[in-house]
């Protein structure tokens, strides 16, 4: 049996002019306006998660993986992401690049 997630209601104010493009918007997308700020609230909370993680990830607190893991995205978003913002990782030593290496072939059995 699926455990049933709680919801809460969250309500904010904003000015006329930004009302009036979310209302555009939500025509445009064919969905109500609460939907489309819903999805607008989760795609930043997502892209949020993901630049938390891979910020530790390029100081060298986390693996790759693992932040991938955190974000709740898949390695290859996160290793787009990566790329696309041009994040480097912390200099290692062999033996560091090693046990990567053997930790991440458990994701790819």
């Amino acid at each position: 049996m699926r455990e049933k997630k709680m919801s809460k209601t969250i309500s904010t104010r904003i000015n006329d002019e930004d009302a009036k493009k979310l209302e555009k918007i939500a025509e445009k997308e064919n969905i109500d306006r609460s939907a489309l700020v819903r999805k607008f609230i989760l795609q930043k909370l997502r892209e949020y998660e993901i630049k938390e993680m891979t910020e530790l990830y390029q100081k060298g607190i986390v693996s790759l993986q693992e932040a991938a893991s955190q974000a709740n995205v898949s390695l290859y978003e996160i290793m787009e992401y990566v790329q696309k913002e041009n994040i480097h990782p912390p200099d290692q030593t062999k033996e560091e690049i090693i046990a990567e290496i053997e930790d991440s072939k458990k994701y790819f059995k």
